[in-house]
Parts: C-alpha cells; sequence; structure tokens
C-alpha cells in the first residue's frame, strides 16, 4: 500500500514539473519565434552582401519577404508580413554591431559589408 503511495505521489510530482516547464517554455515561446526569424534574416542579409557587396534597402526587403521562424518543440510559428518595418530594424541592429556600413545616394539608403583589412 505504501509502495502504491509512492507511486501516485512521484507521478503527481513528476507531472507537476513537466507541466511547470510547459508554462515556461510558452511564456518564452514568442521571445524565441522573433530570435529565430532575425537570426534567418541577418544570415540571408549576410549572404547576399558577401555576393553582392552593395544593396539597397527594396533589394534587402525582398529578399527577406518569405522567411520564417519556427522551433521545434511548438507547432507554431512567425513569418515576416511587413519586410519594410523589419528590415530597418534589421539594418539599424547590423550597423550598431559594427557589421555593415550605410550610404545614401539620390534619397536611397545603400548598404554594404564592412571591410576588416
Amino acid at each position: 500500500m505504501v509502495k502504491y503511495l509512492l507511486y501516485v505521489f512521484l507521478v503527481a510530482i513528476i507531472t507537476m514539473i513537466l507541466t511547470y516547464i510547459g508554462y515556461l517554455k510558452d511564456a518564452q515561446l514568442s521571445r524565441e519565434l522573433l530570435n529565430v526569424l532575425y537570426i534567418k534574416s541577418r544570415r540571408k542579409i549576410i549572404d547576399y552582401l558577401n555576393k553582392n557587396k552593395k544593396a539597397d534597402v527594396i533589394e534587402l526587403q525582398k529578399i527577406i519577404k518569405d522567411v520564417k521562424g519556427k522551433v521545434f518543440w511548438s507547432r507554431k510559428q512567425v513569418k515576416i508580413n511587413q519586410p519594410e518595418k523589419f528590415i530597418e530594424l534589421l539594418i539599424d541592429d547590423l550597423y550598431k554591431k559594427d557589421i555593415i556600413d550605410i550610404e545614401f545616394k539620390r534619397g536611397r539608403k545603400i548598404v554594404s559589408l564592412k571591410n576588416y583589412e
């Protein structure tokens, strides 16, 4: 009888722990999805700039337009629906991290990778 109660108690404790972990993961899901989306978009932009040296903002918007972010423990995913807004945040962050240079030519923003020679 005591052995049976111990098993029931252990199952209840394990269930509570797993439920708590699930709540924590769910609370941080949106942050994780945006982080994955940012990393994928950043990688695409840097790869494009490695190949083409320079690009304007409109070209970069087309590149990241349909990027999706997904984490393996959830069925939810995010997609860039408004690349105009997202690209500005991304370019500002890359500029602050000293990865890209920004030039303005004829009213257009031109982005290029920094040279570390």
